[in-house]
C-alpha cells in the first residue's frame, strides 16, 4: 500500500472519529447532568465561541484518560494541569482544543488514543484542574521516561514526578 492511500485512511479515520466525538458530544450522551451545574457556576468558559465548558472537560478527560490511565488520580489531574498551563503560556494555543490538537503536543492525539471512550475518574480530573487544583506545579511538559527518549526532556526544567511522569517548566 503506498504512502499516500496511508494517509488518506489515516485521514478518513480520523474524520470520521471527530465527527462522532462530536455528535456524541452535542447529543449530550457522553456527560452526565452534574456538568450543567458547573457550566452554569463557572466564572469563565475557556471555550473558543460556539465551543462549550463541556466540550472542553470532553476533550480534556479523553487525553487524560489517554496519556495517564493507570496512573494514580492526582497524577491525572496533574495531566489536566499541564493542558491549563499551557493556556497562560505565550508559546502556546490560547484554547484547549488548540493545545490539545497543537502537532505533537500529546501522543494520545498523534497515535488516536484520545478517541477512545476516556474513563470515569478523568472527567472528574479534569474538573478538578479546571476549579484550580494544580498537583504539577505549573509544569506545562510531562514526560514517561520508560516511554520517551527525546533529547528536549534534558533543556526542562524539573518540578515533579507523580506516578510515571515527571513534570517539567
Amino acid at each position: 500500500m503506498s504512502i499516500r492511500v496511508s494517509r488518506l485512511i489515516f485521514a478518513f479515520t480520523v474524520v470520521v472519529a471527530v465527527v462522532t466525538v462530536l455528535w456524541h458530544v452535542q447529543s449530550g450522551r457522553v456527560l452526565n447532568d452534574r456538568l450543567s451545574y458547573l457550566a452554569d457556576t463557572a466564572e469563565f468558559d475557556l471555550a473558543d465561541p460556539g465551543q462549550s465548558y463541556s466540550y472542553n472537560l470532553e476533550l480534556m478527560a479523553r487525553v487524560i484518560s489517554a496519556e495517564a490511565k493507570g496512573e494514580p488520580y492526582i497524577g491525572q489531574v496533574a495531566v489536566a494541569a499541564v493542558i491549563l498551563n499551557r493556556l497562560n503560556h505565550p508559546h502556546f494555543p490560547k484554547t484547549i482544543p488548540g493545545v490539545i490538537f497543537e502537532p505533537d503536543a500529546f501522543t494520545a492525539v498523534t497515535t488516536g488514543h484520545v478517541w477512545f471512550p476516556p474513563v470515569s475518574s478523568s472527567y472528574r480530573a479534569a474538573q478538578d484542574a479546571l476549579a484550580g487544583w494544580d498537583p504539577s506545579g505549573g509544569a506545562v511538559y510531562y514526560y514517561n521516561p520508560a516511554k520517551a527518549t527525546n533529547w528536549w526532556v534534558a533543556t526542562r526544567s524539573y518540578i515533579i514526578q507523580i506516578g510515571r511522569h515527571i513534570f517539567l517548566r
